[in-house]
């Protein structure tokens, strides 16, 4: 059963092993998508901006799972290559971010690839559900 990041007591501990990898495979953060984002130990531990999941005015519809206040997220799980990814969407490009989505049910933004980095792919640790 998935766990969401608000259910997990000291989830920057749990989550995390000496490595800094994911211990848990990264799913979709959506109540009934199975999606898997990311495998276990695939990705990285990191801080990053978080103002960049801010949408713009009109970019991705309203999406009432995905809370504004997460906006200030500065933990992210980091892959330096998009192949590392189980199953991910891209958006469009806006700026010089692809907003990141579960490919299964378009449920986003769960993360960016900031353009102007081609190794940086980045999941929010709130924006998304762990299979331990």
């Amino acid at each position: 059963m998935a766990e969401s990041y608000k259910t997990i007591e000291n989830p920057l501990e749990k989550l995390v092993n000496d490595l800094g990898k994911n211990v848990a495979d990264i799913l979709c953060p959506k109540e009934n998508c199975k999606c898997v984002i990311l495998r276990k130990n695939t990705a990285t531990l990191v801080e990053r901006d978080g103002a960049k999941l801010s949408l713009p005015t009109s970019t991705l519809p309203e999406n009432t799972l995905l809370k504004p206040d997460e906006d200030n997220d500065t933990h992210f799980w980091h892959v330096g290559n998009m192949m590392d990814f189980e199953n991910v969407g891209f958006s469009t490009t806006v700026g010089t971010t692809k907003y990141l989505s579960c490919a299964d049910c378009d449920l986003g933004p769960i993360g960016y690839h900031d353009t102007t980095d081609p190794k940086e792919f980045v999941i929010s640790i709130k924006r998304a559900k762990y299979r331990f």
